[in-house]
């Protein structure tokens, strides 16, 4: 079954206030959008809004100075911006980086394809320059969000959910600790670290509360798999002097220091990461033709999943350049909505866009859990 979906393009520059000023002026505008980011009753208590707020300006700054600007364009108490709820404390993915040695180009390329429930997802790539903080390309999660990008150091993150998704939310794993969503902790890395050394020292204190598979590159090659399960944590880092080329993550643990916490795994994560196992196992040199026909290639010969309706189908698939610092995204990774090229480097106008995505019912193994 097909369906259609607008897709959007937007630049903003300011001061965090401005910027969520004028997030907070377009959403008025979009239904969609502004079903999904504010709420007619308070979703959070005073005290933890106070909360949350002093965890923001310790670990996101300016986060506040923004969701302040987005209540005020739309007349509400800041704390009914849902962003508070959610993300005070996820989908389906694969991601992989490539160090310069094995792209034909030389270039540190980070590949994503990135599944989800289509009406839960944005649908937006921004481009953000935030007064006194890095420039960064990537899409947008919550609005005020990132569930990926680059930034102009040519530093990257991705990220894929690491197990069961870990929210408040019913059917979902519970927190164990108190802390911030990936979506925050992605966009301050973008906008506060210039490489993977400067990440890894900037998280290393974060409370981070979901269970995530979160992947660090920069233009050098330096690449590190950074896992969290339940507050513990794991590192795997390459660069571009180490023998294996890449670095692949889905949606389980793949480091053994975490394996005896979750040793259970989807069907299809366990599949997906064999997938690009057998693709790379003999190449010498990747190209970005290469990369895209295995984002969207159909699950289980690709990385491409149908299953929106099951919560599990491709919302965008992406490849940065990071010594270029720019992106090239094909929304529903579906080869008729095309390949669209952003840079930091170049001003975009504003955009919309109709895509199309393509539904299908999944096999009854593919959820099924089977042993690591």
């Amino acid at each position: 079954m097909d369906e259609h979906r607008v897709a959007n393009y937007i630049e903003l520059c300011g001061s965090n206030y401005e910027i969520g000023f004028q997030m907070g002026m377009t959403v008025r505008n979009i239904d969609m959008l502004k079903s999904r980011l504010l709420s007619v009753n308070r979703c959070l208590s005073e005290s933890d809004i106070h909360k949350a707020t002093s965890t923001f300006d310790c670990f996101c700054p300016g986060l506040n100075e923004e969701l302040q600007g987005f209540a005020d364009a739309n007349e509400i108490d800041i704390s009914q911006v849902i962003y508070y709820a959610v993300t005070y404390l996820v989908a389906g993915c694969s991601q992989i980086v490539f160090i310069p040695r094995i792209t034909d180009g030389h270039c540190t390329l980070l590949a994503r394809n990135y599944d989800y429930f289509p009406d839960m997802d944005d649908w937006v790539l921004s481009k953000t320059r935030v007064s006194g903080k890095y420039a960064h390309l990537g899409t947008n999660i919550m609005q005020f969000g990132r569930g990926e990008g680059v930034n102009e150091y040519g530093f990257a993150v991705s990220q894929s959910a690491c197990g069961r998704p870990v929210n408040n939310f019913a059917n979902c794993k519970r927190p164990v600790v108190d802390g911030l969503q990936f979506w925050a902790i992605v966009r301050t890395l973008l906008e506060n670290t210039k490489s993977v050394d400067d990440a890894l020292h900037w998280i290393k204190n974060m409370p981070i509360t979901c269970n995530i598979n979160l992947m660090l590159a920069d233009k050098e090659g330096h690449v590190a798999l950074v896992e969290i399960f339940d507050n513990h944590r794991a590192i795997c880092q390459i660069d571009n002097n180490s023998r294996q080329g890449y670095i692949a993550a889905t949606n389980h643990i793949h480091l053994p220091e975490l394996r005896q916490l979750e040793p259970w795994a989807m069907q299809n994560s366990v599949c997906r990461l064999e997938t690009i196992k057998k693709s790379l196992q003999h190449k010498t040199e990747v190209s970005a033709d290469f990369i895209k026909a295995l984002l969207l290639r159909e699950y289980p010969n690709g990385l491409k999943v149908s299953h929106y309706q099951c919560s599990f189908g491709t919302i965008k698939s992406m490849i940065f350049n990071l010594e270029e610092c720019s992106v090239e995204i094909c929304w529903g990774g579906v080869s008729d909505n095309h390949w669209k090229r952003y840079s930091l480097n170049t001003s975009t106008p504003n955009e919309q866009f109709k895509q199309v995505i393509i539904d299908k019912p999944p096999s009854d193994a593919f959820f099924e859990l089977i042993a690591l």
